[in-house]
């Protein structure tokens, strides 16, 4: 069985989840890569006997799993893998309560705890370099009480050890999940957090990277999960204060 028909999806019978299904034979056949021209929609239709709607159609369903870049006016092109479809899966997954935060932030810990033994061993000295630098931003915002800069070097600090891991599929899921919790993190560095918090969470940044740029990886492992020990902490007291809030409101509300 051809790799793609096993994806449900492509497995539809529609005709054009079959021209889709088609397309991706001919991405892997030609051996296409990122940036390359893909077959274009009378070549489609001609090959299958199919009308350009129909072509179309399976562009787009192919565009939207971030497959090909569709632009006005000229041929799609294959994209490079990025997050964009799995962060909707996973909001859509969050907004529907068939996962919690905590199920999310626990699959970060698995896949941050491995990641950071890796870029330890595997950094380059141009990361270690950046990742001290995001470490000097990360101070300097706790200190002036920037919260935003603080969220957005710790973005910052954990895309870095993702991608020195050398395993593109870490900054790929990495940046999945942290979209689909992009609001609980703002909050958690929000107006809810004492300046006391917020030196803990920038401490715990800094015992990582310490470690990484040291080239220890089995002590960034053990800072890289106190981090995350502190984070669930974190999101429970979080969760806890919404559904009071949630109560209260619906107390007021009767």
């Amino acid at each position: 069985m051809p790799l793609f028909e096993s994806i449900p999806l492509f497995a539809s019978p529609t005709l054009s989840a079959q021209v889709a299904r088609h397309l991706l034979e001919l991405i892997a056949r030609d051996k296409l890569r990122p940036g390359d021209v893909a077959p274009s929609e009378a070549q489609i239709c001609r090959e299958l006997d199919v009308s350009r709607g129909c072509v179309r159609e399976a562009y787009r369903t192919l565009a939207a799993l971030g497959i090909l870049a569709i632009e006005s006016g000229r041929r799609p092109r294959l994209q490079t893998m990025n997050a964009h479809a799995l962060s909707q899966i996973f909001g859509y997954a969050l907004e529907t309560s068939q996962v919690s935060p905590s199920d999310v932030l626990e699959t970060r810990r698995v896949l941050e705890v491995q990641a950071v033994q890796l870029a330890a061993r595997h950094a380059s000295k141009a990361q270690r370099q950046r990742l001290a630098v995001e470490m000097r931003h990360m101070h300097n915002a706790l200190e002036v009480l920037d919260r935003p800069r603080l969220v957005a070097s710790d973005l910052a600090i954990h895309t870095l050890l993702a991608e020195a891991s050398l395993n593109p599929l870490n900054p790929l899921l990495l940046n999945a999940l942290r979209a689909s919790l992009e609001h609980q993190m703002n909050l958690n560095m929000g107006t809810r957090r004492s300046v006391k918090d917020l030196r803990r969470i920038v401490d715990a940044h800094g015992s990582i990277v310490e470690r990484v740029c040291a080239g220890d990886a089995a002590r960034a492992a053990v800072a890289m999960s106190r981090h995350f020990d502190l984070s669930a902490v974190a999101m429970s007291e979080l969760m806890s204060d919404t559904k009071a809030t949630r109560s209260r409101r619906r107390a007021v509300a009767k």
